[in-house]
Parts: C-alpha cells; sequence; structure tokens
C-alpha cells in the first residue's frame, strides 16, 4: 500500500524559522562555508543512523523520528537564513562558525539523548537559534517580519531546552510539544515580507539528499567490518550501491530541480514561499527520514549478507526506501511533474521484497530491490523520452 499523497495546499511543513527571504540576486549559487555548514549535518544524520541500527524498536524508532525532526527544522531554518544573508563578511562567518559548533554538539549528544545527554543536545541547539536569532536581525531589511515569528523561535527553544532536564517520558512530551510549535509557527506568524532566491534555495536541499546519501554509501563499510571480504560480501556491497544508484537516479535524474525552479520563480511571493515550507520542509522530511531508515537497514544487511533478516530489519530496509520515493513523488506532483506510476509501483514492488529478506537471505533481498528499481527507473526514462518526442514531433 502506497503512502496518500496530499496535494500542494495541504501540505504540512515543519516550522521552519520561517520562510527566510533571499537577497535580490536570484541567480546565487551555493558558497563554500555553507558545504562545509553542510558536513556537520553529514556527521549529526550519522549520529541518528547509528542510533536507530542500535535500537531498532519502536522507542528507538520514534526517538530518533523526533530529533531528527528538530534538528531538520533548525537545519532548514539555516538554509533559509543563508538564502537571506550569505556569509560574505568576516562577522557573518564567524557567527556560522559558533552555529556549527552548536550543531556539532547537538550531534555528540545524539545518542544517548534521552538518557544522560540531554542537556547537552539542549545547550547545542540554543547556541544555533541564538546565532540565527543574531544573524536574521543583523540582516536589516526582513528584520520586521522576523520579529513576528521570534516568540514562537524562542518558545520551542526554550521547551527543547527545559525538555534535556526532565525524565524520558516527560522530556519525550515536551520536545514533541517543542516540534509542535515549530510546525505551526509560519501558519499563525504568517511569511509575509521575506523573499527568496529560488536556484540557492533549491540547491541547498538537493544538497542535504547528498549527503544522507553519503550515509547509505559509509553504511555499507560499516557494516560490513570485521567480515571477510568474500563474493558473498562483495555481491552485497555492489547490490547496496546500485540501490544508492537508484536513489540518486530517482531524486536527480529526470533534472525535477531545473523545473521546480521554474514552477517556484512563476509564484508570486507569498504563494512561493508557503510552496517552498510545505515541500522543502514536511516533504523533505519525510526524503531524508526514508534514507536514514534505509541507511540503518544496510547496515543489518551488510553484517550478515547471507543470512535471515529478521522482520524488523527487513522492513526497515524497504520502508525506509518506501517513504523516500513516496516522499519524492509528493514532491513531483506538488511541481506537476510526470510520470510517476513508475516511482509508485516501485513502492509496491519493494515493499513485498520483505519475505525474501525474512526466508531468504539479505543479498536476496537488496539484489531484488536493485533490480526492481533500476527497471522502474529505465521503463520511466524512456516513458520521458518517448513524450518529449511526441511532443517534438
Amino acid at each position: 500500500m502506497t503512502l496518500p499523497i496530499p496535494e500542494p495546499a495541504a501540505l504540512a511543513a515543519p516550522a521552519t524559522p520561517a520562510a527566510l527571504a533571499a537577497p535580490a540576486e536570484s541567480a546565487m549559487r551555493v558558497s563554500t562555508l555553507e558545504l562545509f555548514f553542510g558536513l556537520v549535518f553529514v556527521f549529526t544524520v550519522t549520529q541518528l543512523t547509528t542510533s536507530i541500527a542500535h535500537e531498532l524498536n519502536p522507542t528507538g524508532i520514534t526517538r530518533v523520528v523526533l530529533m531528527l525532526a528538530l534538528i531538520w527544522w533548525m537545519y532548514s531554518g539555516y538554509v533559509w537564513l543563508t538564502n537571506t544573508v550569505p556569509p560574505t563578511t568576516p562577522l557573518r562567518r564567524g557567527l556560522l562558525m559558533v552555529g556549527m559548533a552548536g550543531f556539532l554538539v547537538v550531534a555528540l549528544a545524539v545518542p544517548h539523548a534521552f538518557d544522560g545527554t540531554g542537556e547537552a543536545f539542549g545547550f547545542g541547539y540554543l547556541m544555533l537559534s541564538g546565532v540565527h536569532f543574531a544573524m536574521f536581525l543583523a540582516s536589516g531589511g526582513t528584520r520586521q517580519a522576523f520579529v513576528r515569528i521570534a516568540p514562537f523561535n524562542l518558545s520551542s527553544t526554550a521547551l527543547i531546552v527545559i525538555g534535556g532536564f526532565l525524565d524520558t517520558n516527560a522530556q519525550l512530551a515536551v520536545w514533541a510539544a517543542a516540534l509542535v510549535v515549530q510546525i505551526v509557527t509560519p501558519y499563525v506568524a504568517g511569511n509575509d515580507g521575506f523573499g527568496l532566491s529560488v536556484p540557492h534555495f533549491v540547491e541547498r536541499h538537493g544538497l542535504v539528499v547528498i549527503v544522507a546519501l553519503g550515509e547509505s554509501v559509509i553504511a555499507i563499510g560499516v557494516g560490513a567490518q570485521g567480515l571477510a571480504l568474500n563474493a558473498t560480501l562483495i555481491a552485497t556491497a555492489a547490490s547496496t550501491l546500485t540501490v544508492c544508484f537508484a536513489i540518486w537516479w530517482a531524486y536527480f535524474g529526470a533534472e525535477d530541480d531545473e523545473h521546480a525552479i521554474a514552477v517556484l520563480e512563476r509564484l508570486e511571493s507569498k504563494a512561493r514561499n508557503l510552496r517552498a515550507l510545505n515541500i522543502y520542509g514536511y516533504v523533505h522530511y519525510g526524503v531524508l527520514l526514508g534514507m536514514l531508515l534505509f541507511a540503518a537497514g544496510v547496515k543489518g544487511a551488510m553484517a550478515h549478507p547471507s543470512d535471515h533478516l529478521d522482520t524488523v530489519h527487513a522492513g526497515t530496509l524497504v520502508g525506509g526506501l518506501a517513504l523516500f520515493l513516496a516522499s519524492v513523488v509528493a514532491t513531483r506532483r506538488a511541481f506537476g511533474i510526470t510520470p510517476n506510476g513508475y516511482r509508485i509501483g516501485a513502492v509496491l514492488a519493494v515493499l513485498a521484497t520483505i519475505p525474501i529478506g525474512r526466508f531468504g537471505s539479505a543479498l536476496a533481498q537488496i539484489t531484488t530491490i536493485a533490480t526492481i528499481l533500476i527497471v522502474c527507473g529505465t521503463l520511466e526514462t524512456r516513458h520521458r523520452h518517448r513524450h518529449h518526442a511526441d511532443a517534438a514531433g
């Protein structure tokens, strides 16, 4: 069963610190410092993947789902921030470095955030929020718009800090409340008064997907540590890398980013900001969570390539892929990109491979998944080329 794909107007979004504006220069590109900032996010994703791989049960998954949502909201807030306030001055670069340090503290605290390092998680988050607040107020042009959302940002950050000092159940509840505040912020406070440099914004989110994809590749090596490099292990690694290639193909192979940029740039400012929040906030959270779950499944599969997988590991492997593909389909539908039938078919076919991993082997399941994704991608590419040829004729 595939996931329901909401219409664009119905899509919710994690409350990025509102749709922060971009400079008027629409051709602004991602800077190397922003890429450097993204490397810290790589470590955060690695920590989250390790956490879920070590505690692959409802409790562990719930905690990681919540932490990823809180972390993604803040990371996305920095994407909006640098879209408005490019790190082009020594002061801005210095502040961004402090923000990176805050992100590092959060990442270090992730593995035991619910049993000993919640205070450090909250402290790092406070650093991130403070730098974001200072840099945005210094931007000048949209200060008044930012003031509208500041009380919400401060409230959610305070809840995260307070939650870090509480017992596990209370901490989970308070952090969930912080997430609710973040989700409602742009809809209660509004997004008027902000601009958006669309190419920069779309590129930054594409780079986040590359970061998450890199974690899946790293998981191949981590899962294989200490094992004999035999034919079975090599075949499993190669099949997993093929699946990673198919993930790249599904997101980047059809030039969806160029289409998304064109659609967003045709919208008026308020509608553009709302669409950007919905798609690159809520839906891209699904993209990232799906890739994180897949990476966790890869670790387990690589560790036992010739053995049966238990239902949880087999389900995590394909559940992550299904969530990723469904989220990509939602993004494409929101931007009017077709076809999507092959991708929906891939979701159903991938989910059907759970018995292969359960009663066959990890290698058999991953090889089947790779075959499904490559076949569906090839069929979609041929369909698209035929459509273009018919349109040109």
